[in-house]
């Protein structure tokens, strides 16, 4: 017999495929039953604590760009990070920033597709953070 050898997933394909079918099942959640029970639900499955994530491995190859910024906002980075820390602060926050992006289109798409949330979902919601503090 001829065994073709198993080919390795590409991690980051791997997780472009899980993603999806995150949002395939959410969306079809959301079909079938009110938004509130699929937020409960899926905020019940959030860690209580904050989880710590690695992302050393998203910086493993890096390229070599140019970046035009104020003095002043320069400054202050180097001032933070010492020596040899300011790419990887530029890093962290650009990738920060891009999550934030792709969050904010996801939910334009939702909004679009289902309505907004009413405030009184974002209410509850709210107040289901551990942080969350009464007025």
């Amino acid at each position: 017999m001829n065994a073709t050898p198993e080919r390795e997933k590409d991690p980051l394909q791997t997780r472009i495929q899980a993603l999806s079918a995150l949002e395939k099942a959410l969306r079809e959640a959301l079909a079938v039953v009110p938004l509130e029970q699929v937020v409960q639900q899926v905020t019940v499955m959030f860690p209580k604590t904050p989880v710590e994530i690695d992302t050393s491995r998203l910086h493993s190859r890096a390229q070599k760009v140019s970046v035009s910024m104020p003095e002043e906002l320069t400054a202050a980075v180097r001032a933070r990070t010492g020596p040899g820390g300011f790419s990887r602060y530029v890093s962290e926050a650009t990738e920060r920033q891009l999550r934030h992006d792709l969050l904010g289109e996801l939910l334009t798409e939702l909004d679009a597709e289902f309505g907004p949330v009413p405030p009184e979902l974002l209410e509850w919601a709210e107040r289901q953070w551990p942080d969350h503090e009464e007025e």
